[in-house]
């Protein structure tokens, strides 16, 4: 049986569990420096991405798929989009500056979602029945400052984030990082990080893990 089938079985069974269409692969959450080319982009892209749908007999509630703007995916964005764009090394530079800043602030996902149903997908409404958290591995988790429903050039949008459909609607979900060594929510320092979009339908999660982690399931 093939992983995709294995999810759409499994999802049907479990009448409203998600579930990701591919085996994950870990991912580097440090702020390793990285010498990347516009040729890795597709690749690192790919890492950061992850895919899940909550599926119930009327059809697909909901479908996501998830990108984590790491610090690592941000250096791969700046190089595609140095070499898209034609930088200066000016302008390269102060587009990585944006870019640390950013990832140093806040935890940012670019979710593409799409549903049977458009009126289901509806995750920037301040009355959305739907529920968005970040929980890491020890299963703290934080509640978004903004989920912002993006409007993108369809040109831009299909060469850095080819996910989109026609029938899908593009969020940026941004959570501040939680400051102080004694708040509970550790982050990457957990060895993991979940997206849960949680309403009365149903649930989804999509998960990042990081290499050679012990941190339990």
């Amino acid at each position: 049986m093939s992983s995709r089938t294995r999810c759409l079985a499994l999802a049907l069974c479990a009448g409203f569990a998600g579930c990701a269409s591919t085996r994950a692969q870990t991912v580097d959450f440090s702020e390793t420096s990285k010498n990347y080319r516009n040729e890795d982009y597709g690749a690192v892209f790919e890492a950061w991405t992850r895919h899940a749908k909550l599926l119930q007999d009327i059809g697909t509630v909901m479908e996501v798929w998830a990108t984590f703007k790491s610090w690592d995916f941000r250096q791969a964005y700046v190089a595609k989009y140095a070499k898209i764009y034609d930088l200066a090394d000016g302008e390269r530079e102060a587009l990585a500056k944006s870019q640390a800043d950013i990832a140093r602030a806040v935890y940012e996902i670019h979710l593409v979602a799409q549903s049977t149903n458009d009126r289901w997908n509806d995750l920037a409404n301040k009355n959305s029945p739907w529920r968005l958290t970040l929980l890491d591995g020890t299963g703290a988790e934080i509640a978004p400052t903004t989920v912002k429903i993006e409007k993108l050039p369809d040109a831009y949008e299909g060469e850095f984030f080819p996910t989109r459909t026609p029938f899908s609607h593009t969020y940026t979900v941004r959570f501040v990082r939680p400051e102080g060594a004694g708040d509970a929510f550790v982050g990457p320092a957990s060895g993991r990080l979940i997206l849960r979009l949680a309403s009365p339908v149903g649930k989804l999660e999509v998960a990042w893990e990081a290499k050679d982690t012990n941190t339990p399931r």
